[in-house]
């Protein structure tokens, strides 16, 4: 009796030690919106924009990819800019994006096929600039 106890409490003890183990190497879920961890900076990146000047909104698709969206954190700042700007546009735009919360969200709760389709962002740009090259 004494002896199964002891087993079974040092069985216990092991199963603890695992799982506090297995714990240790859980990444954080990085933080989204636009005051959030940074994933990455877009330096003069080549995009397609489109803006709305009475709600004072902003967004752009890179070339690179249909399936990425990125809205302006701080759409504002550069309206008088993107204004010079015909719709759908190609420019260049700068900055650091983050994950947009709704897509991260949704992407977590969909089983990866809507995450892994269409990936939406939010940009705190530094930079929009004509894109002449051909021109």
């Amino acid at each position: 009796m004494k002896i199964q106890r002891i087993l079974a409490n040092g069985a216990l003890t092991l199963l603890l030690f695992a799982g506090v183990i297995s714990m240790a190497g859980c990444k954080k879920q990085p933080k989204c919106g636009c005051d959030g961890d940074a994933l990455d900076t877009l330096k003069q990146a080549h995009v397609y924009i489109s803006y709305n000047a009475e709600t004072k909104s902003a967004q752009f698709r890179p070339l690179w990819s249909n399936y990425d969206i990125y809205y302006f954190c701080n759409p504002s700042e550069f309206m008088d800019e993107m204004k010079t700007f015909e719709q759908g546009a190609e420019i260049l735009v700068s900055g650091e994006y983050f994950y947009e919360c709704n897509y991260l969200m949704n992407a977590g709760n969909s089983g990866g096929s809507y995450y892994s389709m269409y990936r939406i962002y939010q940009i705190r740009v530094t930079d929009v600039a004509a894109y002449d090259y051909g021109k």
